[in-house]
């Protein structure tokens, strides 16, 4: 028997990085996330599209810890980037469908990324369809949502603190850059 929770997540972040930056900073997959301490094993391969691939760590206390792994393809957009998930064959307790999009804009002190994520993770329980076994996997399910919901709250600070990392080596380049010669 599987659980499946499904999970959105949507906020946005300004940046003192032009826009053109900006969208160059959410290609970066590796620069972007260099803060996202929920992922464990961050891989970045390929061409267009990207695959990225990471495990999220669920701990739940009804039935311990799940790592779950996925793998999405990341493709450019004109205004950043769009991530699709892939469905993949899992090696432990599950795996999750992670796909979303990052959408820079203008704004008067840089720029605005806007991000849309939705998580659907797929856990396996070692219980019967029965309604005991039923009634846990609600109490499970409602158990891995709430860590899920935890973990991606931390996300927008991650992505925040990556980007004044993006931003501070961009001032520095430009104050190399304006010494010259």
């Amino acid at each position: 028997m599987s659980a499946i929770v499904h999970h959105t997540l949507d906020f946005e972040v300004p940046l003192a990085l032009s826009p053109a930056r900006a969208i160059d900073f959410v290609r970066d997959v590796r620069q972007s996330l260099a803060h996202a301490l929920f992922l464990r094993d961050l891989r970045v391969s390929g061409g267009t599209p990207l695959v990225v691939e990471a495990t999220l760590p669920i701990n739940a206390a009804l039935f311990g810890q799940r790592d779950v792994p996925f793998r999405s393809a990341l493709t450019p957009t004109p205004t950043g980037a769009r991530l699709e998930g892939v469905e993949i064959e899992p090696v432990g307790p599950g795996w999750a469908l992670v796909s979303g999009e990052a959408m820079v804009r203008a704004a008067p002190s840089g720029s605005l990324v806007r991000y849309d994520f939705s998580i659907t993770v797929h856990v396996e329980l070692p219980v019967d369809g029965r309604w005991g076994g039923r009634a846990l996997t609600r109490m499970i399910e409602y158990a891995a949502a709430t860590v899920l919901a935890r973990v991606t709250s931390a996300f927008p600070e991650a992505i925040a603190r990556a980007a004044r990392e993006a931003e501070g080596v961009t001032s520095a380049l430009a104050v190399t850059g304006a010494a010259g010669p």
